[in-house]
């Protein structure tokens, strides 16, 4: 991977390092907003998928769809398909939890759970990418 291509893909995993920050201060407070900590878990994985498909020169789908990202990266990390039914679930987060018109209040299990997924999909991406955790 050329210097360039190293500076694209931190940027994506620092974005997605934010994400989480996000999660974990939210799982802090006195109030969870489980919505928006599923909205985040959503978010900080698909922008670790892009940053594979950045890794591995490939074009991006301008997609919040993981089942479709996981499907981009699966021939890179196919340790990642036993998530595919996960992922789908929080494919959901990504708009279902935005905006009240289709007011879904995910519990703190569920929150909990798609953080989970997350930090797992984490570790196994940066141990493909041989990259240290920064947060």
């Amino acid at each position: 991977m050329d210097e360039v291509t190293s500076e694209i893909v931190q940027q994506w995993l620092r974005k997605s390092g934010h994400d989480l920050q996000n999660i974990r201060n939210n799982l802090a407070a006195e109030n969870i907003p489980t919505d928006t900590v599923c909205f985040h878990a959503q978010q900080a994985i698909e922008k670790l998928l892009k940053g594979v498909l950045v890794a591995n020169a490939r074009n991006i789908s301008k997609t919040h769809d993981l089942v479709k990202l996981l499907t981009d990266v699966a021939d890179i990390l196919p340790e990642l398909l036993l998530y595919e039914d996960q992922l789908e679930d929080i494919s959901e987060y990504g708009v279902g939890v935005r905006y009240p018109d289709d007011f879904f209040e995910p519990t703190l299990e569920e929150a909990r759970h798609a953080y989970e997924v997350a930090l797992e999909i984490e570790t196994i991406i940066l141990n493909k990418l041989q990259i240290r955790k920064q947060h």
